[in-house]
């Protein structure tokens, strides 16, 4: 008797876990969407003009890389923000992944660069300008959507903190960049967003945008994989995993139909293999740039700010629904591989700064703790506006 009560005991204790394991979908209102676009305001506008005043000050003032130049030719108000892989999404957007300027291999490893945001600057006319102001758009409403959704989990206080953390990060330069950042930053927040809200369908579909924008969207799969797995069997969940893994599925038809290769994004990553390395480097990057007194080392804050992250997913497995806890465990795992296969960490912020759910652990952690939280943006920003100098001046590719 006692241990089939002990059993009925855990079984409940199970079921009530899985239960606060799932989303539990309620409607948002228009009220709460308007105060998103309020709180977004002000940590955009700051961090923004942070970022482009240092990106210029850098390529004004801060010897550049020899024999590095933009294969697009901006006009000389956007030229600081069209460095390194500007030129292939520019190219993507006007020509797709066939054969042109830079021969063979510029057009093999350009597979490794997704459609989805070329196609945005395709359908905004392809300009200069709609590359530079595409990724500014998105990222202002991504804010004000991380708004909405941290305000399901959390209160104002530490939402509005959320949106700052994201601002400020060391690597939140790229969301102002002719990069696929901002744009992925807002159809997974998007995807959240709709499953909040009960649209499933929708959420599926910022999936599948998600998948066709950078690879790691396809782990939006294991958020939806996460609330089937714990018992919501709504059709609707499994039809938003289907369109999700659709994304990816979409992009190999288009790099087979254009390139010959259906898995042509898996198979240029073997172009951006860095020469072996002792694996200690992971450990003494950081300690060896202090000692150094080197601050124009990128790579020196790589593994710091991935562990830092994955502490934050953790937390985020712990406390919160199961589809978050999965997809940012998910993507701090393929941010470690990037960073292991390539043998360089220097991409990881970037990689990483994408990962929102981590921030809603970084504003509970700093929300009560005024002087902590003053430090680490500061350390943050600064960060963030040292590597957009180098940016600006080719000595940083992110």
């Amino acid at each position: 008797m006692i241990t089939r009560a002990r059993n009925v005991d855990f079984l409940d204790g199970f079921r009530r876990w899985t239960a606060d394991a799932l989303i539990r979908p309620a409607p948002i209102n228009r009220e709460l969407l308007v105060d998103g676009l309020k709180a977004a305001a002000l940590p955009f506008l700051v961090s923004r003009i942070l970022v482009w005043a240092a990106t210029w000050f850098g390529a004004r003032n801060i010897p550049a890389t020899p024999g590095m130049w933009s294969n697009l030719y901006p006009p000389p108000a956007l030229s600081p923000f069209f460095h390194w892989d500007a030129d292939a999404y520019g190219y993507i957007a006007h020509h797709g992944y066939g054969l042109g300027v830079g021969g063979l291999d510029a057009m093999v490893v350009r597979v490794a660069w997704f459609p989805f945001y070329p196609l945005l600057v395709k359908l905004a006319g392809g300009s200069d300008w709609a590359m530079i102001i595409i990724p500014n758009v998105c990222f202002f409403a991504a804010l004000a959507l991380l708004y909405v959704v941290a305000m399901v989990r959390m209160d104002s206080d530490r939402a509005r903190l959320t949106l700052w953390l994201v601002a400020l990060g060391p690597a939140a330069m790229f969301f102002s960049y002719p990069y696929t950042e901002s744009v992925f930053l807002l159809v997974t927040v998007a995807a959240f967003f709709f499953m909040e809200s009960g649209h499933w369908l929708l959420a599926g579909v910022a999936g599948m945008a998600a998948a066709a924008t950078r690879f790691p969207g396809v782990l939006l799969a294991a958020a939806f994989g996460a609330e089937a797995a714990l018992g919501n069997r709504r059709r609707a969940v499994f039809a938003a995993l289907g369109l999700t893994i659709g994304g990816l599925v979409i992009v190999s038809l288009v790099q087979w139909a254009q390139m010959g290769d259906p898995l042509g994004y898996v198979h240029a990553r073997a172009f951006w293999i860095g020469p072996n390395r002792n694996p200690l480097y992971l450990v003494g990057s950081f300690p060896k740039a202090v000692i150094e007194g080197d601050p124009f080392n990128p790579e020196a804050i790589g593994v710091p700010v991935l562990v830092v992250f994955a502490i934050g997913a953790v937390w985020v497995a712990l406390r919160m629904p199961a589809a978050y806890g999965a997809f940012a465990l998910t993507q701090v795992l393929v941010a470690f591989d990037q960073g292991l296969y390539l043998h360089i960490f220097s991409l990881v912020p970037r990689v990483v700064s994408v990962i929102f759910p981590c921030y809603f652990a970084f504003a509970t952690l700093l929300q009560p703790r005024r002087n902590l939280q003053f430090a680490w943006l500061l350390v943050s920003a600064s960060a963030m506006v040292l590597l957009s100098a180098m940016y600006g001046a080719w000595r940083f590719i992110g």
